[in-house]
């Protein structure tokens, strides 16, 4: 492969990639970063409502999500589907099947999606000549893995609390990948927000009202403006509480 070949790759992979300093290449040289990039199979596309992976899916890779948003879902001996995750720009996903070589959850997109891969069949070839990017990957996976247990701890409180600390959540990773902290939009349904929070839908509902008749956010379909940050921040820290509606 030439170097303008090599070149022209990593300027739509890793190098001039907006969300390079949240993605896999952290921590890289540019050398590492050039012989990463050289592998990594870029600009995937999804529909909303697309799979990434199934459950019970074959491992192909991780993946870094470059723009759009997904759901993380796992099932039940049932078939009843629970959310356990949402995906936001620059963040990886594919390490539920790192142990058994088999996913444990669905990855499905929420809008239109586009995405790297680091392909399964290469990532010990990857972690021997380039021995930082295991460093990396197990910094996402542990990551995921405090993610996972902060959500146990959040569905202990109370709904009002859950509530706050989601929105409050979501804000602060897009102001980390340079989106306004103030005012975004929820990819997430409110059933699928209920879903995540353990709550009804109704709950979920009448909080949202709840905190836009108090002043501390706007609400207009799936748009939501955050007007008073430190308000919401005291709920989640249980200093402060709303009168009931």
């Amino acid at each position: 492969m030439s170097d303008r070949t090599v070149r022209g790759r990593l300027e739509v992979t890793c190098r001039n990639c907006s969300l390079m300093r949240l993605c896999i290449p952290s921590g890289l040289t540019q050398q590492e970063i050039e012989h990463l990039s050289r592998l990594v199979i870029g600009k995937k596309t999804l529909q909303r409502g697309d799979y990434l992976y199934r459950k019970g899916g074959k491992f192909r890779g991780i993946f870094a999500i470059k723009a759009g948003t997904a759901k993380l879902v796992t099932y039940d001996l049932h078939g009843n589907g629970y959310v356990t995750g949402l995906l936001l720009p620059g963040e990886l996903l594919g390490f539920d099947a790192f142990a058994a070589d088999r996913h444990e959850c669905s990855a499905i997109a929420l809008e239109t999606v586009r995405y790297c891969e680091l392909p399964a069949d290469r990532l010990d070839e990857l972690c021997r000549e380039v021995p930082k990017l295991l460093r990396e990957l197990f910094r996402h996976a542990s990551a995921k893995l405090y993610g996972e247990t902060s959500q146990v701890v959040l569905t202990k409180r109370t709904a009002d609390e859950r509530v706050a600390t989601f929105l409050l959540d979501i804000s602060r990773r897009l102001q980390v990948r340079g989106f306004s902290a103030l005012e975004f939009r929820l990819s997430l349904t409110r059933q699928d927000i209920g879903n995540y929070l353990g709550l009804a839908l109704e709950t979920v509902s009448r909080i949202l009202g709840k905190f836009a008749d108090e002043g501390l956010i706007g609400v207009h379909s799936k748009h939501v403006r955050i007007f008073k940050q430190e308000a919401l921040q005291a709920i989640c820290t249980g200093s402060a509480e709303l009168p009931s509606a």
